[in-house]
């Protein structure tokens, strides 16, 4: 009896994928609860990608474990990134209160208000960011 071939393991699934979920909120929506979105980030060598967007509420982001996350990098954006579900901005700022919203680079507007904590600071560009989810 001939015993079944199979193809290999590595020819046919893909290698692991590391990816997680961070959380961010829309500084374009004026809602202090209705504005909770996800952005899928993917490892790339030695970077972090931004792959998509999602709306979700409090509740489920805690559920899942998106509130626990934190990833260290860079956060470039890839090709198909569709941006804030709210607002399609594609760029993003994190405040001094560790929290991370949206941000469309054409307003120009070089202080804000953090839609997180309310506080307002000045727009400073990074390379690289620490985030960690929850504290909604």
């Amino acid at each position: 009896m001939q015993k079944e071939r199979y193809p290999s393991e590595e020819k046919h699934f893909p290698k692991k994928v590391t990816a997680k979920v961070i959380l961010a909120k829309c500084a374009y929506i004026h809602s202090r609860t209705d504005n909770l979105f996800g952005i899928r980030v993917q490892k790339f060598g030695r970077d972090w990608m931004r792959t998509w967007a999602f709306k979700i509420d409090a509740s489920r982001a805690h559920n899942e474990g998106y509130d626990k996350e934190s990833v260290k990098g860079t956060f470039n954006a890839t090709e198909g990134y569709n941006g804030c579900p709210y607002c399609n901005a594609h760029g993003f700022v994190e405040c001094p209160c560790g929290k991370i919203s949206c941000y469309k680079p054409e307003k120009k507007k070089l202080i804000r208000a953090c839609p997180w904590c309310g506080e307002s600071y000045g727009i400073v560009e990074v390379d690289s960011f620490d985030l960690q989810g929850g504290g909604y």
